[in-house]
């Protein structure tokens, strides 16, 4: 039981790391786009007597694929880097670039069946010649990587948990007896 409650309390804390890491850049996104609708009515002159949106929701699926590699990262991480990494602020650290690394095989799986299923390499062709998508997927690996040390500058200041978790771990590491 006690193992369920700290996954579910660093599941939390990953899904709050990736909403933090995905709202940041939404916002900037929104800004953007709001600036370029502005410029547009200025420049077309349609005023109130035509509508157009400003933006529509297909970020959606990524925002919820970018949640669940956030909470798989944490969790991994938890599991697996905690009795290694001491410092709260370099385990968000890994769980953010996990995350990132995340995204980095979710588009290289993609651009391969999609490759598989066409016979060609025109998928390829195309995610290499794509310039603008290349300058905002930059964007979005930089505000990321800023929100990942935001986040994790955070749960250091905030953690007094983990000092008290790490010294249970290595406690127990040290007291493990051999049969």
């Amino acid at each position: 039981m006690r193992k369920l409650k700290e996954d579910l309390r660093v599941g939390i804390l990953g899904a709050a790391a990736g909403l933090f890491s995905l709202c940041v850049p939404l916002m900037i996104a929104r800004i953007d786009a709001y600036y370029a609708y502005l410029s547009w009515l200025h420049e077309t002159h349609y005023g109130d007597s035509y509508y157009r949106p400003v933006e529509d929701l297909s970020w959606i699926p990524f925002g919820i694929w970018h949640l669940i590699l956030s909470v798989t990262a944490a969790l991994l991480a938890h599991r697996h880097l905690t009795t290694r990494v001491k410092s709260t602020f370099l385990l968000w650290q890994v769980i953010g670039i996990a995350s990132l690394v995340g995204w980095g095989l979710t588009v290289v799986l993609a651009v391969a069946i999609g490759c598989l299923m066409r016979g060609d390499l025109y998928p390829l062709e195309h995610t290499l010649n794509a310039g603008e998508a290349a300058a905002s997927i930059a964007k979005y690996v930089s505000v990321a990587f800023v929100c990942n040390v935001f986040y994790g500058s955070v749960m250091k200041a905030s953690s007094l948990q983990y000092t008290t978790q790490f010294d249970e771990l290595g406690g127990e590491s040290s007291n493990v007896t051999t049969y």
